[in-house]
């Protein structure tokens, strides 16, 4: 399954103007926030989706300060994952975090980027305590695609 949210026009919009990005994503990721507390997971999705999306695109330009990026983008991550999870959805909760995870292994490879920092991210998304340890060939697939891997 390949998880996507927003359209390639919205995509585009949010990726040239960084103030509409910023506010959007705020707002996708209260909205989903609230739906999560509500146990509103349906509705969660799409918002927490948006979020996540949006959040990657931050983390792509380097328009806003990247230790904001990364913290968004890895708070937007969980809470995808949490929201896909309460619905008994684990292959998609697992899919995100696994597409997290190869995120912040791509930012390893640039020269600009703080290795610590990312490095702290994707512990936090290895250990990530939020999901069941009953999908084993789930967490293989992510233990597979990072630099974290325990060979």
């Amino acid at each position: 399954m390949k998880l996507s949210f927003l359209c390639d026009a919205h995509r585009q919009e949010l990726t040239t103007n960084v103030t509409k990005a910023i506010r959007f994503w705020q707002e996708g990721f209260d909205t989903a926030q609230f739906f999560n507390e509500q146990s509103l997971w349906v509705e969660a999705i799409p918002h927490a989706g948006c979020a996540f999306e949006t959040a990657e695109i931050f983390v792509t330009n380097k328009e806003i300060d990247y230790t904001v990026a990364y913290e968004w983008f890895y708070a937007s991550s969980i809470l995808l994952a949490k929201a896909f999870n309460s619905l008994g959805n684990t292959d998609e909760a697992y899919e995100v975090i696994g597409l997290a995870i190869e995120r912040f292994d791509r930012e390893l490879g640039l020269s600009d980027v703080e290795p610590k920092l990312v490095m702290d991210y994707l512990n936090k998304l290895h250990w990530c305590e939020h999901f069941e340890a009953n999908h084993i060939e789930s967490k293989r697939r992510i233990n597979r695609s990072s630099v974290l891997s325990v060979q």
